[in-house]
């Protein structure tokens, strides 16, 4: 009888646990740097996310332009998607943690400046 129960009983755990593994992280405005860099620099890449989604994606701070659009947050993917310079352009972002998003390099087709773009660069809030 006790074996038929833990039969019953340990799928009905397991599933419990890996469905709360997929629990969606917070993602708050603000501006997002490499984690490796200095807090207070001006390193590039990095990410601004404001109100309504919007994401502006800064590759160099001396041209005027920066790609920018309105993010798909799809549980704990992060996706921007916009046009510049004539072609379709694609980051993609794993959120890992509360305001921490891994950048996806497979996921992505990045514009000029790809050589800024390392798979699994890591990018949080900016205190």
């Amino acid at each position: 009888m006790m074996k038929r129960m833990l039969i019953l009983i340990l799928p009905l755990v397991a599933a419990l646990m890996f469905g709360c593994q997929n629990t969606p992280f917070s993602l708050d405005e603000g501006r997002y740097i490499p984690e490796q860099s200095e807090k207070d620099g001006m390193a590039v890449p990095y990410l601004i996310i404001g109100e309504d989604n919007r994401i502006e994606v800064i590759q160099d701070i001396l041209v005027s332009y920066q790609p920018s659009g309105t993010m798909t947050l799809n549980r704990n993917e992060v996706i921007l998607e916009t046009e510049f310079a004539d072609s379709t352009c694609k980051w993609t972002f794993e959120l890992i943690d509360n305001n921490k998003l891994k950048f996806v390099s497979a996921k992505s087709s990045v514009p000029y400046k790809g050589e800024l773009w390392e798979d699994g660069m890591v990018f949080v809030l900016a205190k």
